[in-house]
């Protein structure tokens, strides 16, 4: 056939088949989308139930894998409920257009940072064999390793001042660093012409209480109303 130039047939296909059939690999794709956190195992067992086909569960992740399903951890993030998500869509869509306006927001918030014993995990490239080498160690000590909150804002790509703040922050201690920061943020960021300003934090009860607003009043400074369950959670 070669000196012919006929073409070759195939050879029959050597080696075990699969276990299932492409068939197979769709219901098992099926019960994956409808049972997303089940385990392979439950998989393996809802699959022979709904169509009979036994596959171990070994092969129900190979299958899973094949198709670009691989398990992750699951993220932890705050229950949103439907009113949640109504509210978060016609805030998208109230500004939607917004371009420039954004720079007259001003972006306030909160954050702790610890020294050491920081629960973050730290990637070190080494060699197997450098695995007692000091630069493969991060320093752990007792008595917490020392931390610092600040407060601070920004508006237009113009940075505010971070205030320095310790303990717990309740509706007095909010304001206290209101005070010492925000107006006079606002009189360095904005000319005396542009009134269209407005702050801008999260929901968090010392935020929302009537001593604190009623301290955003007296200073007649704007708070921008930002939807539960904040976006950038």
């Amino acid at each position: 056939k070669l000196k012919e130039n006929l073409p070759l047939p195939n050879a029959p296909d050597q080696g075990r088949k699969k276990a299932s059939t492409p068939i197979d690999d769709r219901n098992l794709l099926r019960l994956c989308k409808k049972y997303r956190t089940k385990s392979s195992q439950i998989l393996s067992s809802e699959l022979m139930l709904t169509n009979g086909k036994r596959l171990s569960a070994r092969t129900v992740r190979r299958r899973l894998l094949d198709m670009g399903y691989k398990s992750y951890q699951a993220k932890k993030k705050p229950l949103r409920t439907l009113a949640h998500k109504k509210q978060r869509f016609f805030f998208a869509r109230e500004h939607q257009y917004w371009s420039q306006e954004w720079n007259d927001i001003i972006w306030c918030d909160k954050a702790h940072f610890k020294v050491l014993n920081r629960k973050n995990r730290t990637f070190v490239r080494r060699l197997r064999s450098d695995a007692d080498q000091s630069f493969n160690f991060v320093p752990k000590v007792q008595g917490g390793g020392g931390s610092i909150s600040v407060w601070g804002c920004m508006a237009g790509g113009v940075r505010g001042p971070l205030v320095i703040y310790s303990g717990k922050v309740d509706e007095r201690a909010y304001v206290k660093i209101l005070e010492e920061a925000l107006p006079s943020f606002i009189e360095n960021a904005f000319d005396s012409s542009n009134k269209n300003w407005m702050s801008m934090h999260d929901n968090a009860l010392p935020h929302q209480s009537k001593y604190t607003m009623k301290w955003f009043q007296d200073k007649c400074i704007k708070v921008m109303k930002w939807p539960a369950i904040s976006l950038r959670s």
